[in-house]
């Protein structure tokens, strides 16, 4: 068993910005605030958001993600702070109820083709960009595509002692289970009021 292992949230956490928001944002058509109102409301999942969401992009192509990547950046620190981790053989991962394809592809763009990531599943077959969720959990009480919870008490056999790292909503349910927690903008809010 080893001593500790760190997981971080991705968007807003290890991007500057949230990008999947950025890119729904951008791109889709139709009534997409609504479909994201009702999933911050606990209306609907974050799997039924993101799916529906999707539907509103037009012209969905490896193309306009790519192009959309190239305007997401990483905090200026994260590279820095990764190496320190990899140097000290720390186990890190990416947990996050963000999609892999445009994770992987944010951090290939910065030569860090080598982080373990958890999350949901994205990937085109033919022209159409299908969703999966491999790590959700009907016992999720954020009901998530990727339940953080989940992961964290998997994980908890091989480690003594987790450090999460998050900024946003669906960090709110993992917050109080990390041994160590470090939060940033929604997440610091929430932890504060609670």
């Amino acid at each position: 068993m080893k001593k500790f292992c760190i997981l971080s949230d991705f968007d807003g956490t290890i991007t500057s910005k949230d990008g999947l928001y950025s890119f729904i944002k951008e791109y889709a058509k139709g009534d997409w605030e609504k479909i994201e109102q009702d999933w911050a409301d606990g209306l609907i999942s974050s799997k039924e958001c993101l799916i529906e969401e999707f539907k509103l992009v037009p012209n969905l192509s490896e193309e306009l993600i790519s192009k959309f990547i190239e305007t997401i950046t990483i905090d200026e620190y994260f590279k820095e702070f990764y190496n320190r981790v990899v140097e000290n053989d720390i186990d890190f991962y990416v947990v996050s109820d963000g999609i892999d394809y445009f994770i992987r592809k944010i951090l290939q763009k910065y030569g860090l083709d080598n982080i373990k990531i958890i999350s949901n599943h994205g990937e085109f077959r033919g022209e159409v960009f299908e969703m999966t969720f491999p790590n959700d959990s009907v016992k999720c009480i954020n009901n998530a595509g990727t339940c953080k919870c989940k992961i964290l008490f998997e994980l908890r056999k091989d480690y003594e002692k987790i450090i999460y790292i998050g900024d946003g909503v669906s960090d709110y349910c993992v917050a109080d289970k990390a041994d160590i927690l470090y939060a940033k903008s929604r997440l610091a809010k929430y932890c504060t009021e609670k």
